[in-house]
């Protein structure tokens, strides 16, 4: 009698165990999806994509809260395109030396220049290679003193956040200028003073 008590209560609990993880993927679900706007006019948001799929979201203003969405950062992972920039930029014959550092507003490229390269030349690959790869409202620095290896590396570990984070930052930038720029100008119309992320707005005053 015992025996079968035993038995039952074991068949019991197996059951309750498996009803319960067939729930959780659901709840798992539904989880992710408190996050993401309802309604039909975001069409196809692709969740989980997979590799080789392109990147598609659909929505209607009235779906969005404007006053959030005036507040919003867009956000920028800093970290991989550090990495971009500096694969593609290594991909070029000659390069075989590059670090590059992504802030909020800027990139910042330190390299060694190519045997076969004039120092504009290279300049230029550098830069219009970082350009290609970022948002328009990037402003890309080049170098190839070797001191600026140790520039950017020097604050590789800072946040937008930290103290005289912005001093620091434009006194590496005028180091780096005094190195050949690229063809791009900075004053570029493209390549606007401020990001979204800034507090300081454009001049529009004619």
């Amino acid at each position: 009698m015992k025996k079968n008590l035993l038995v039952a209560l074991i068949l019991g609990f197996i059951a309750i165990f498996s009803t319960g993880c067939m729930e959780s993927p659901q709840d798992e679900e539904t989880k992710q999806k408190e996050d993401t706007l309802n309604g039909n006019a975001m069409d196809s948001y692709n969740d989980d994509g997979v590799d080789g799929q392109v990147g598609y979201v659909r929505f209607k203003k009235d779906q969005l809260d404007q006053s959030k969405e005036r507040n919003r950062e867009i956000k920028v992972n800093r970290e991989q395109v550090a990495d971009m920039v500096s694969r593609m930029i290594l991909r070029y014959d000659g390069f075989e030396d590059v670090a590059a550092l992504v802030t909020d507003n800027e990139v910042l490229v330190a390299y060694q220049k190519p045997e076969d390269y004039s120092r504009k030349q290279a300049a230029d690959m550098v830069q219009k290679t970082a350009y290609s790869l970022v948002p328009s409202f990037y402003h890309v620095y080049v170098s190839d003193d070797p001191a600026a290896f140790g520039d950017i590396q020097s604050v590789s570990t800072s946040t937008v956040y930290d103290e005289q984070y912005d001093e620091v930052i434009e006194s590496i930038v005028k180091k780096m200028k005094k190195a050949p720029q690229g063809n791009v100008p900075q004053d570029d119309m493209d390549q606007p003073d401020v990001g979204p992320n800034m507090d300081v707005k454009p001049n529009t005053e004619e």
